[in-house]
C-alpha cells in the first residue's frame, strides 16, 4: 500500500519541476478539486497565474495577491493564455484528464499540456507528463477518508472518528457514557465503513450506535470488546490482540488505527497495512517495532496505581475487623 502525503506531493513536485520550468506556461489551470492543491504549488514555483478549470472555462479575469509580481505577460482573462498546463494530482485509468479535456471550449485557441504528479505507469497516453510513478494500490492524504478503500476497511473509534475521552471522562460510567454520546468528532468517511473494530465494552453499544448515526457514520458492522469493565479492559497484557486478530482474519485491506503503538502491533500480528492517523504514517508489516511512549507507560501506571489501592482497601477492610 503507497501512501502520499502532502509534504511528499510538495517534495516531488519540487524534485520535477525541472521538467517544465523552462517550457514558459502562461497559465496553469487545476482540475477540482484534488487537483487544486499541486496547480497552486506549481504556478507559485513557475511564479505564474492559477485558475481552476470551471474558472477557465468561463474565461474569468485572473487576480493575484499583493505580496507576489505575477511574471510580465499579457494575461487579464483566461483565455488570453496562449500556452496553459492542466494539472490533476493522479491519473490511473485517465478517465478524468479526459473528460477535462472535453469541457475546454472549441473557441480557445492555446496550447493545452496535461501533467500529473503521480501516474501508475512512466507513461500515460492520456497525460503529456508524469512527474512520478505511484503503483496501485495507493491512497493520499488528502482522499484517504473519503476512497473507495474505506469500505474495505477496519477503523477504530477513539481517536480516529472522534477524540479520545480525557481521564475525568473515562471513569466507565456517568461521565463515561456523556463523553460517548457528545464526542467531538475528528475525521468522518464519506464512504461506508465495513466493520468498526473498538476496545469500547459491548455494555456501550447503544449510546456508540446512537452517536454513529448522529454524525452519519454509515458501517457494515460493530465489533466491540466483551469484557465487564474499564478495569479487566486495563489489565490485559495483550491489549492489542482484540483489533489484531479480528483484521488478521477478515478481508479488510486496511486498518485504520490512532495510537502508533497499536497500529505497529495491529500491522505486524495481521501482516496488513495499518494507518495510523496521529502520525499520519502508513505502517507496513514489520515494518517497525513498537516502543513504549509516553501515554502507553502513563497508562500502565495507573492502572498498576489503582491495583495497588485496591488490595490497600481490602487489606483495611480486613485489619478494621481484625
Amino acid at each position: 500500500m503507497k501512501y502520499k502525503t502532502y509534504s511528499d506531493l510538495s517534495v516531488d513536485i519540487k524534485n520535477n519541476i525541472h521538467k517544465i520550468n523552462h517550457q514558459q506556461f502562461d497559465l496553469i489551470v487545476g482540475i477540482p478539486r484534488s487537483g487544486m492543491v499541486p496547480s497552486y504549488m506549481i504556478s507559485l514555483l513557475l511564479n505564474v497565474h492559477c485558475i481552476d478549470l470551471p474558472s477557465f472555462i468561463r474565461n474569468e479575469k485572473l487576480s493575484k495577491g499583493i505580496t507576489r509580481d505575477i511574471a510580465a505577460n499579457e494575461v487579464v482573462y483566461a483565455h488570453d493564455a496562449k500556452k496553459i498546463l492542466l494539472v490533476d494530482d493522479s491519473v490511473l485509468s485517465g478517465k478524468s484528464m479526459k473528460n477535462a479535456l472535453s469541457q475546454i471550449p472549441e473557441k480557445y485557441k492555446g496550447t493545452i499540456t496535461t501533467i500529473t504528479v503521480y501516474c501508475c505507469t512512466q507513461k500515460h497516453d492520456d497525460v503529456d507528463i508524469i512527474f512520478t510513478q505511484v503503483e496501485p494500490p495507493r491512497v493520499f492524504e488528502w482522499n484517504i477518508f473519503h476512497h473507495p478503500i474505506v469500505g474495505n476497511s477496519c477503523f477504530d473509534i477513539d481517536g480516529v472518528l472522534c477524540y479520545d475521552p480525557t481521564e475525568e471522562q473515562n471513569d466507565d460510567g456517568g461521565k463515561y457514557i456523556d463523553f460517548i454520546l457528545n464526542a467531538k468528532p475528528r475525521f468522518i468517511p464519506t464512504v461506508n465503513i465495513d466493520v468498526l473494530v473498538t476496545n469500547r465494552l459491548e455494555k456501550y453499544r447503544k449510546q456508540t450506535e446512537t452517536w454513529l448515526a448522529k454524525h452519519n457514520v454509515k458501517f457494515n458492522s460493530l465489533i466491540m470488546l466483551d469484557l465487564e469493565s474499564k478495569d479487566d479492559r486495563l489489565s490485559q497484557v495483550d491489549y492489542f490482540a482484540h483489533k489484531a486478530d479480528f483484521y488478521k482474519s477478515s478481508r479488510a485491506t486496511l486498518f485504520v488505527e490512532s495510537d502508533i503503538n497499536q497500529a505497529i502491533e495491529i500491522s505486524n500480528r495481521s501482516n496488513k497495512f495499518v494507518f495510523c492517523v496521529d502520525e499520519n504514517l502508513m505502517v507496513c508489516p514489520g515494518g517497525l517495532k513498537r516502543y513504549k511512549n509516553k501515554k502507553y507507560l502513563m497508562t500502565r501506571i495507573r492502572y498498576k496505581i489503582s491495583k495497588v489501592k485496591l488490595v490497600k482497601s481490602i487489606l483495611d477492610s480486613i485489619l478494621s475487623k481484625n
